[in-house]
Formats: C-alpha cells, structure tokens, sequence
C-alpha cells in the first residue's frame, strides 16, 4: 500500500485558533523547507480563510478548508467513510474554563458531516451519537463505528440509515482509563498494515479476526496520535519529546512480558 495523500485539509475543522503571522503569502509560494520563524507575543483568533495564510506547505502540496466552526466544534479526531462522509469527535468537555472544572459531563459527540453539493466543503450535519465523556477516537468499520471512550472502547451501529446511533456493545473496558489526565489518556485507533488497530498514551492493540475483537497487550506509545510508513513501521511523539519510531515490531517484544512498559 502506497500513500500519496494526506488529509491534512480536514484538520482545518480545527483552525479557528491559530498564532497569527501578520501578512502572508500564499503557502504555495513560500520556500521549502521553512525557516525559523518568530513568534508573535499576541495570538489573536483568525477566521479560516486567514488561518489558510499560515500554513507552510512542501512542493506538490496544497490545503484547502473543509469545515469550520459553526458546522463543527471542539473537533479532535476524524475518520472517512466510504462514501465521503467524515466522521468527528468534538470533545467539547475538555477545558472549558481555566480551572478544568466538569470536564466529565456528558457533552462529548461523533458527528458526520457530508458534502450535499458536491463543492467539496461540508455542509451538512448529523449528530450520530452524544452524552460522551471525552470521547477522543473514532474508526469507521463495516460493521459499525468504533468509539474511544475512556475507559471503554464502543461499536455503535446505526441500524436504520439515518446517521444516528442505536446500539453500542462495548468491545474492551482497557481502553484507557477513567481517572486519567485527558491529555494522557488513550487515544486513537489507527489500523495499520499488520492489521492491527494501534493506541497512543495506552497499552493494548486492538484487532478483527473471524469476526470478532481481539484485544492484546503491547507497547504504550506517545501521547496524541500514531502514524505509520509504508513499510509498517510506528511513530508517535510526546510534548517533549519530538519523533519515535518502532524499528523493531512491537510483535517482537510482547515475547518478553519485561519490555512491555
């Protein structure tokens, strides 16, 4: 499997708040790579069309918006479906005054949003499930769609094509913890060439096999997201830390329970 793009225009769901830069050029026409740039000491909200103004792209790339807020909020993590529709979690809990205080109430979602017009930009949504805790993962399957949910892991099925969630059955308690800091909680569900689903911040793997949930002890990587090269290998990072890569398959050290850490 060969990976030519990166849906990088999908993250502009989240791009309401980014550092401004003063007047840009368009991100196509600066150089490649980029230099250090300096950081302004204010950083005032910018709408998406100025947010656009600060991206630094490498050649043969471009970036455009997808969706912006009022069509989604609080967006963390996304998947595609077959047919075009995303699928976001907006974890709408997390820090909502300086305090942290309630972060816990129940006012996560998944969301889809789709494209009626055919203009590529959303413009439609459904709210498929809410009532979430800070929910942090999503995975669109064939037979429903798995949900991280510390500290469980849930496949909810929409069960008469209306976007809307109707059943859920959980498939791991393991998926994290409760109690847990949200920034170091479990999260993502990347599936990955072995065709196991790979966890941040957790350590457990989840994976379909003859039609069930398998669910396996392994590495506990990085701290947000997990990414993989064409030849199957796994990176992640933490906020002090910058790049990790799994050079050796984490297969290799479950045989020694010891290096499980």
């Amino acid at each position: 499997m060969v990976r030519t793009k990166i849906h990088a225009s999908a993250l502009l769901a989240a791009a309401a708040v980014l550092t401004g830069h003063g007047e840009q050029t368009s991100p196509s026409q600066r150089p490649w790579p980029p230099g250090v740039q300096e950081v302004s000491n204010e950083s005032p909200a910018l709408s998406p069309a100025e947010a656009l103004k600060t991206f630094y792209l490498p050649p043969g790339y471009s970036i455009e918006l997808v969706a912006s807020e009022p069509l989604v909020q609080d967006p963390v993590a996304i998947d595609w479906d077959p047919d075009g529709r995303l699928w976001v979690v907006e974890m709408s809990g997390y820090m909502r005054n300086v305090t942290g205080a309630n972060e816990r109430d129940p006012v996560g979602r998944v969301v889809v949003l789709e494209d009626e017009n055919g203009d590529g930009r959303m413009d439609k949504r459904t709210v498929f499930a809410d009532g979430l805790v800070l929910a942090r993962a999503v995975k669109v399957l064939d037979r429903g769609v798995l949900v991280g949910e510390p500290p469980n892991a849930w496949l909810m099925r929409d069960t008469n094509g209306d976007r809307r969630m109707d059943t859920k059955e959980l498939v791991t308690n393991q998926y994290g913890r409760l109690d847990s800091d949200p920034q170091n909680n479990a999260n993502e569900f990347h599936w990955g060439l072995d065709n196991w689903m790979h966890v941040a911040a957790q350590d457990i793997g989840l994976r379909l096999k003859n039609g069930a949930f398998e669910v396996r002890r392994t590495l506990r990587r990085g701290q947000w997201g997990v990414a993989e090269d064409d030849a199957g290998r796994i990176y992640r990072n933490t906020n002090e830390s910058a790049l990790h890569v799994d050079l050796v398959p984490a297969a290799y050290f479950a045989r020694n329970p010891n290096l499980l850490r």
